[in-house]
Parts: structure tokens; sequence; C-alpha cells
């Protein structure tokens, strides 16, 4: 197995994370120190931006050996999928929009999860984990849905505790079938020892 390839921060170099082998990664990050614009630190804190300061990104050599994840809820998330059995991939299809003539951003979207072999509860389709669902993440689902139907038809949306009002209220509208973090937590958690 390959070693995975680390990401560095564009400006001080300071690693920031890893990618799993095949990922392919073309655009350019910066820490957080350099994000802002303020002098380095020491150590560079691993970050993309302010936004994923809070995050608990990296890759859980008990979860995959080679994933990256970018937040505990995700490896969470990948901790119930080997639990039951499933198999699964992690951020390895990409669906682009270049084809929908749309001339702002988003032109692309990652999916989080694919479940391959799933169950009743985890069928197999594509999983996208959103811990707080922004404006950016809401015109990625719709452009999702217009330009890929079939897709849309079996993707489902993790939403997390404390926006799942508003998130479910989207994903309502939209015909997005949804799951709640907070109920996966209740029901799974404590069968495991390493829940983050």
């Amino acid at each position: 197995m390959k070693t995975p390839r680390a990401v560095r921060c564009s400006k001080c170099k300071k690693r920031l994370f890893y990618l799993p082998d095949g990922y392919i990664m073309d655009v350019k990050v910066k820490c957080i120190d350099c994000h802002k614009g303020v002098k380095p630190k020491k150590k560079a804190r691993q970050t993309l931006s302010a936004s994923y300061s809070k995050m608990k990104k990296g890759i859980r050599p008990e979860v995959h050996p080679t994933y990256s994840f970018r937040s505990a809820t995700e490896a969470n998330f990948a901790r119930i999928l080997n639990y039951l059995g499933l198999e699964w991939k992690f951020e390895e299809r990409v669906f682009t929009f270049d084809h929908g003539g749309y001339k702002t951003k988003p032109y692309m979207y990652i999916m989080d999860f694919e479940i391959i072999k799933g169950n009743d509860e985890f069928p197999a389709g594509f999983y996208e984990i959103k811990g707080y669902m922004k404006a950016d993440a809401r015109k990625k689902l719709m452009r999702l849905k217009k330009l890929y139907p079939e897709e849309f038809k079996v993707t489902t949306v993790v939403v997390y505790n404390k926006y799942k009002k508003k998130d479910i209220a989207f994903c309502d509208k939209a015909g997005y079938k949804h799951m709640k973090y907070d109920e996966l937590t209740k029901k799974y958690s404590h069968l495991m020892d390493r829940w983050e």
C-alpha cells in the first residue's frame, strides 16, 4: 500500500493533511495563519480555512489506512459502516457541472461517501455529510439534482444536530432523502470504543 500524499500550505509549506493514493487535487490551500495574513506561528494549525479550524481532520488508521476525513462526523459515519460490515468508498466520486452551462462556482461536487454494498438502513448509494449546510453546499446539491437525476435518486444527506430543522426543510423541498446524525449517534456511539 502506498503512503498517502501530504498536502502543504502553498505559502509557508507547512503540512496540512494527507490525500489517499490516486486522489487528485488541483487547488492550492493555505494554513489558517497564511489565510488570515498573519505572521506564521512555530506550528501551523492544520486547516484549509477559518471555517474548518475546529474540525478534527486526518487519517484514522482504525477506520481506514489512507482516507483523510475532514471531521469527526465523517469519521464516525465511516465507523458505523465498518461496524455493519458494509462496502464503501470515501470522496472517490466527482460530479462535474461543466456541461450545465454554469458561469459561477461551484463547478464540481466531490461526494463524501458511496456505499457499494449496503443494507436496509444504509442502502447502496451516495451519502453527503453536512455539519452545516452553507449556501454553496445547497447550490451543489441543486446542480447535482438537475444534471445527475439518477444519482440524485440514490443520494442521502446526513444532517447534523444543531442545524437539522433548516437543513431538513431544504432536503424536503429539494426532494433529497435525509438522515439525522444525532439519531445515528444515539444508536451506535455506545457500540464503539473510539467514537469521537
